[in-house]
Formats: C-alpha cells, sequence, structure tokens
C-alpha cells in the first residue's frame, strides 16, 4: 500500500511540472508572428550620401545613426542574454558580441550614446561601447552611474539638460523627458527608481532601475526624426514638436486596454504628424541580435493587435507604417522625404 501511495505521489508530481514545463513553453511562445508584416519590411543597404541620414535598428529600442561622418547611437543593448541566464545569474557585458557588432557595422565614427533610460536591455553596453568607441555618454544621473560603474572618466560623460538642443557634427539633438512603459500586472514596478551609487559588472537585473525615461528629437538639416523608445506619454507634452518619422516604442503595447492604445496613438503619432512610422522595442531580447527578430513571448505582448491597430490608424491618417528587422535601415534624404 504504502509503495502504491509513494508511486501515485510521484506521478502526480511528475504530472504537474510537465503541466508547468508546459504551460511556461507556451507562454513564452512569440505574441505573434512578425513574418505576417513582411510587406511592411524596409531596408535601406546604401550608406548615407551627402547629407542623408541612415539609421539602422538593432533591436529592442538600440538605434545606430549616421551621416558618414558622424554617428550617434540611441541605448546601447547588444548582450541579449536568454531568460534563465537573467533570471537566475548577474549580468555583464559580452564584449566579444559587442565587438562583432560595432565592426560589422563599421561603428568606427561614434561621437555619442544616448540612454533612453536605465534598465539593462537599454542600458547594460552602453560604458562598454563608450570605451571601446571613445564616444561621450549622455543620460540620467542613473545612466551615469553606470558609466562610473564602469571607470569612464567624468569628462567622457554628461547629465541630460531636456528642453535644450545639443550640437554633435551636424546633428541637433533634443533631450524630451517622458515616462515608462506601464508595468502589465506580473511584472515588477521600479519606475522612478534610481541608481544611487556606482554599478559596477556583473550585477542583478534588479539592480539596473529606470531612472527616468526620455525621447529624443533629433534634426539634421531639413530631417527630422523622433525616438520615442517606450509605450506611453505625457499628455501634452508633443503639442509643439513634429517630425517627419517616428521610431515609436511599441513593447506591451497589444497588452494594453483600448483605451489606452487610442491616447498613446493620439499623443505621440496625433501630436508628431510624421510621414511615417516605424516601430521599435518589439521584438524578444531574450534572443541573440540577428536579421531573423522573433515578437516578445506572449505572456507580455500581443504583437499583432498592436501592430493592427497602428497599421489601421497610420493607413487613416495617410501615414507610410514600415518595420525594421534586426540590422535594416531607413535611410532619409536630405528633403525630409524617407525613400519609397
Amino acid at each position: 500500500m504504502l509503495h502504491d501511495s509513494v508511486t501515485k505521489i510521484a506521478l502526480a508530481v511528475t504530472g504537474i511540472i510537465l503541466i508547468a514545463i508546459a504551460l511556461c513553453w507556451l507562454l513564452l511562445q512569440p505574441g505573434g508572428d512578425i513574418g505576417n508584416y513582411k510587406n511592411y519590411y524596409i531596408n535601406d543597404a546604401a550608406a548615407p550620401h551627402h547629407g542623408a541620414v541612415k539609421i539602422t535598428f538593432l533591436g529592442a529600442a538600440s538605434l545606430l545613426i549616421d551621416d558618414g561622418e558622424t554617428q550617434l547611437m540611441v541605448d546601447g543593448f547588444i548582450s541579449r542574454k536568454p531568460l534563465w541566464q537573467v533570471a537566475t545569474s548577474q549580468l555583464s557585458t559580452d564584449k566579444a558580441a559587442v565587438d562583432v557588432v560595432l565592426g560589422k557595422l563599421q561603428v568606427n565614427r561614434l561621437q555619442a550614446v544616448f540612454a533612453s533610460h536605465s534598465h539593462y536591455d537599454h542600458a547594460l553596453d552602453i560604458a562598454y561601447i563608450a570605451q571601446r568607441t571613445g564616444a561621450k555618454l549622455y543620460g540620467s544621473s542613473s545612466t551615469l552611474n553606470i558609466g562610473k560603474g564602469a571607470n569612464l572618466p567624468s569628462g567622457q560623460m554628461q547629465l541630460y539638460t531636456p528642453d535644450k538642443a545639443l550640437q554633435i557634427g551636424q546633428f541637433s539633438i533634443t533631450v524630451v523627458q517622458s515616462i515608462h512603459t506601464p508595468p502589465i500586472a506580473y511584472m515588477n514596478d521600479d519606475i522612478g527608481e534610481q541608481i544611487a551609487a556606482p554599478l559596477s559588472q556583473p550585477a542583478r537585473v534588479s539592480a539596473y532601475k529606470e531612472g527616468g525615461s526620455y525621447d529624443f528629437l533629433i534634426r539634421h538639416g531639413t530631417i527630422s526624426f523622433f525616438i520615442k523608445p517606450d509605450t506611453n506619454f505625457i499628455a501634452g507634452k508633443l503639442d509643439k514638436l513634429q517630425a517627419d518619422v517616428l521610431f515609436l516604442g511599441t513593447a506591451m503595447f497589444g497588452k494594453q486596454k483600448p483605451e489606452f492604445q487610442q491616447a498613446f496613438y493620439d499623443e505621440t503619432v496625433g501630436k508628431v504628424r510624421p510621414k511615417r512610422v516605424i516601430p521599435i522595442h518589439w521584438d524578444n531580447f531574450f534572443q541573440p541580435l540577428s536579421d531573423h527578430l522573433e515578437a516578445m513571448p506572449q505572456v507580455v505582448d500581443n504583437l499583432e493587435q498592436g501592430f493592427d491597430f497602428l497599421i489601421s490608424r497610420t493607413k487613416n491618417d495617410n501615414i507610410e507604417f514600415s518595420i525594421l528587422q534586426g540590422y535594416q535601415s531607413l535611410l532619409i534624404s536630405p528633403t525630409g522625404q524617407p525613400p519609397e
């Protein structure tokens, strides 16, 4: 009898474990098939000609910006660790992986790195990228504490001055105060928390506090584009701002309530009035950077619901909706008109 009872208990425990594994596997499947949107892919492979700007998508919210003379980077997240490692280990920059990407993209004229906020999926590699290239690191006090933890010299870091244009080469960059994507119910909420002391690697993901969130208005001659890494808004903040291209953060957008989706669109696309919208931060950043990025897991986002909403609204507003896969680029001509 005892043997039968133990066997039944063992079988029950095994069944529970198998069900839990199956459920986790299901929840971690992509929250939509990005392949269904291939008709919206763009990729301008040519080098930027005189006066043009080339913007390359590096997954999550990381972007490389290049006019042929000066390179800028928004965010710096290339060491895309698997979920199990993020959950169980301290994290460090994968320097070899970063070096490969910098070499592949010929990042040899990088002048500045701007961090939209200090979570690890935006800021894990920013200090090493600055060290490796000599670029200056711009950010909040939390971001600069990441630089200090990597022993970046004080002269290679600069605190944000929101709403004041900064000139770097032919680029004019204005940092705009923003607000972080609202966390869904089962996520940890550290919004507004600061990295209060120098942060050295390796470090737990929880050490990378948000530290304030920011958007970026970038102008280059007649070209203008706005980078909004987070899926949230401050009502009225963008009332007097206009740009030809909007890089729009869509992380967890498909999981938000319809009223939030409508308000987010109205306060971003509706206010900026771009000719083209390109979503960013839609991909599963627990997978390596590649030219075949997948959607975020369905436990945190519904990519198809979010993209279908944006495609419908932009179509009604006569705005082009385009998608960049990993390593793909948009080339904006000096007239401010994205190439067809």
